[in-house]
């Protein structure tokens, strides 16, 4: 026994061994394997529209603008485009450079038309207000910046003159008949004229300031958002003072009490053999005896 216990001994431990190689081959096999499907989907390319060459905003996009390129599968961002013949003829709503993809939300409708009409959106409208240097924060306020617009109030009765601002985060469509600028860097250009992107609501309350005043320009970032309205104020409950009762005058009367009758007396005949005697008293309830 002694002589094959070594030969045992050594058969489980190669026995053992074959079963932790399988369990481990069993264990790593998913993962090497998802791993090449995931090597695979990376190395996968597809065809999507790119930009051949720099474009401005508003530019109606023809086939000489664009052209189609290799994109790694796994990669392509949402809302790319697959086919040249689906873009020719909308217009780019931001501007492209050369070799960016293109995407859905980078083109405006299919017949909004060209130019600045295309840059505006379904309920908004433009609207153009004349600047000058000052009023155009020198120069720098540029087609896609925000603005917030001041009235300055120079008709009133009290005859000084207010300040206020009317509208917030405002975007710049255009600046004289341009609807994007060529410079690079930010460099200012002085128009004399300003398009603004409004609600019809704003339009309106714009263009009533501008006859009660001037009007200027604030240059915001583009980062910061509009500030919340303040709270609505809390609805106090005046008290109600109740009602005084009507006062119901008192008319004094006169109760006119029935004449009483005086009590008829009570008569009362007493008999004693023959003789007759009549007793009579005041009243029913008196004692008083009257002798007849």
């Amino acid at each position: 026994m002694k002589k094959y216990g070594a030969l045992i001994a050594l058969g489980f431990a190669v026995l053992f061994g074959v079963l932790a190689v399988f369990m481990a081959n069993r264990l790593m096999t998913p993962k090497a394997t998802q791993a090449l499907t995931e090597k695979k989907e990376a190395l996968q390319v597809t065809k999507i529209v790119i930009a051949a060459k720099e474009i401005n905003i508003g530019t109606p996009l023809t086939a000489d603008l664009l052209t189609m390129a290799e994109w790694p599968k796994a990669n392509v961002p949402k809302g790319a485009l697959y086919g040249v013949n689906e873009i020719n003829g909308r217009v780019a709503v931001t501007r492209l450079s050369a070799g960016e993809p293109l995407l859905k939300a980078e083109l405006a409708e299919p017949g909004s038309g060209s130019g600045l009409v295309a840059l505006i959106p379904l309920g908004a409208r433009a609207m153009s207000i004349r600047v000058d240097e000052v009023i155009g924060v020198a120069g720098f306020i540029l087609p896609n910046t925000y603005v917030d617009v001041v009235h300055v109030d120079t008709d009133n009765q009290n005859k000084q003159d207010t300040s206020s601002i009317i509208l917030e985060r405002v975007k710049v469509l255009a600046i004289a008949q341009e609807t994007y600028t060529d410079e690079e860097g930010g460099k200012a250009k002085v128009v004399r004229t300003v398009t603004l992107q409004l609600t019809p609501e704003e339009a309106t309350v714009l263009a009533l300031k501008t006859r009660k005043g001037s009007i200027h320009l604030l240059l915001r970032s583009p980062l910061e958002e509009k500030a919340p309205p303040p709270p609505p104020k809390p609805v106090v409950k005046k008290k109600v003072a109740p009602k005084p009762r009507p006062v119901t005058e008192l008319k004094s009367r006169v109760i006119v009490l029935p004449k009483q009758e005086p009590p008829k007396p009570k008569v009362v005949e007493v008999y004693r053999g023959v003789d007759k005697k009549v007793v009579e008293f005041p009243n029913v309830e008196s004692d008083e005896v009257t002798n007849k």
